[in-house]
């Protein structure tokens, strides 16, 4: 299976669409896998009716995840909503420790136009604080955002100005992306502004505001920018498809005169949202875990190594190094018996390329980094390299280094570019009578 693994961390309500019954279709309808680890179960969600049962799952949460690592379980993206205590939040930030790997999305749940929910009290905000600095992007409302923050609530609409200072002290937290949603610069329109910390981008999203109140828009919101997101479009445009399908959703319901109780009527408006998405997709990478995956890597180095190296190698030594280290038997060996991750990268469900690194004493070892020919010049190498760096920082090792053949003059240019600097020069016998003379290039971060 090529999907990327989301996990959504929700509770599940059985009848009302919000939380689990609104992230699974919403992120699978875009072809990603999103598997689930409820925190509770209740006969009906709490908005608007009396009544329902609860059971909280808070016990079962560790025996899942202890079972999912046995299994070597891996998961690309972490998702996680309405979490009902500290010790969901403690127990999230075990699973966010335990799966390194995955990019973390936070939706703070717990508040709205000023105050927090009847079950929480007010030290609740400053826990969930802690849960924001573990992830990669949050999604709080201008109301949970102010809490965490500490600085008294304002009402709108808002100016930029405040807004972008709000922006700027959510830096702290330590995410490298933030959407902040309920955002009105007038009258009569609300939408949700944004900022990748890491590029710059920022921009807004605003449509005509619809009057009433309406359950699980937040769910809908998050799960269909998770989807687009983990589906490679830009922070801004996964923005933009995630309030198109949130202001349909309410439009429909709006429309149609339902009970507001069962949340909004959003699954009319998936196929269009997916289209949105495929239009928009970008580049992905997935991690290779199958050995239908290992078997592209395999077809990807059949058709990219013996166009690089030919003419710079004899064609023996390309055929004993595809045979011995670019073979099905050898990439499923390098996953499975000596720790190196390897990465597929898609472009419009394509694979174009691929990567492999693994830890050694003290740095990290970046095996393979290849692309098609006709994929090159398009800045998908930086995407490859920020995965290598990140997973060197996620390890915790402060160098990333490198082998490459002493001819490969124009890799070897763009790995400089990247920052590596080439360290000595080393003759590796690798058996057979062949022998590479390579450079070994190191960054230091």
């Amino acid at each position: 299976m090529n999907a990327r693994r989301v996990l959504a961390v929700h509770d599940i309500s059985c009848v009302g669409r919000c939380s689990l019954t609104v992230a699974l279709p919403i992120i699978s309808s875009v072809g990603l896998e999103c598997s689930v680890l409820p925190t509770a179960v209740l006969s009906t969600h709490t908005g608007g009716f009396t009544g329902f049962t609860y059971r909280d799952l808070t016990d079962d949460i560790v025996p899942i995840k202890e079972h999912w690592r046995a299994l070597g379980m891996r998961f690309g993206a972490i998702y996680t909503g309405f979490l009902g205590s500290f010790e969901q939040i403690d127990l999230v930030k075990g699973l966010i420790a335990d799966f390194p790997e995955a990019t973390v999305y936070v939706d703070p749940v717990m508040a709205d136009k000023g105050k927090l929910y009847s079950v929480f009290g007010p030290d609740f905000p400053a826990g969930m604080r802690t849960l924001c600095e573990k992830a990669d992007v949050i999604k709080p409302n201008i109301t949970e955002l102010s809490m965490m923050l500490g600085v008294e609530y304002r009402e709108g609409p808002y100016t930029r100005e405040y807004v972008s200072d709000m922006l700027e002290r959510a830096r702290a937290f330590g995410a490298r992306k933030i959407v902040l949603t309920g955002i009105s610069f007038s009258q009569g329109e609300i939408g949700s502004v944004y900022m990748d910390y890491g590029t710059g981008e920022t921009g807004e999203v605003m449509r005509p505001e619809i009057p009433g109140y309406y359950h699980g828009t937040g769910d809908v919101f998050g799960s269909a920018l998770v989807g687009a997101c983990e589906s490679g479009l830009s922070l801004g445009d996964a923005v933009e498809r995630a309030v198109d399908l949130t202001v349909g959703s309410i439009t429909r319901t709006h429309g149609s005169g339902e009970d507001v109780r069962y949340g909004v009527d959003f699954e009319p408006g998936l196929a269009d949202y997916a289209l949105a998405v495929r239009s928009r997709k970008g580049p992905l990478l997935v991690r290779v875990e199958t050995d239908d995956q290992i078997r592209v890597v395999e077809s990807l180095a059949m058709a990219i190594w013996p166009d690089n190296f030919r003419g710079m190698e004899p064609d023996d030594h390309i055929e004993y190094f595809m045979k011995n280290f670019q073979s099905f038997d050898a990439i499923s060996d390098y996953i499975r018996n000596k720790g190196f991750t390897y990465w597929l990268l898609q472009c419009g469900g394509r694979s174009v390329g691929y990567l492999a690194y693994g830890p050694e004493e003290g740095w990290l070892k970046l095996s393979k980094f290849y692309l098609l020919k006709e994929y090159r010049g398009r800045g998908l190498s930086k995407i490859m390299m920020e995965r290598v760096l990140q997973a060197a920082k996620e390890l915790g090792l402060a160098r990333v280094r490198l082998e490459t053949n002493r001819g490969n003059t124009g890799p070897i240019e763009i790995y400089k570019a990247y920052g590596f600097a080439i360290v000595r020069e080393i003759d590796r016998d690798l058996g057979g009578g062949h022998i590479y003379h390579d450079y070994i290039m190191e960054k230091v971060l």
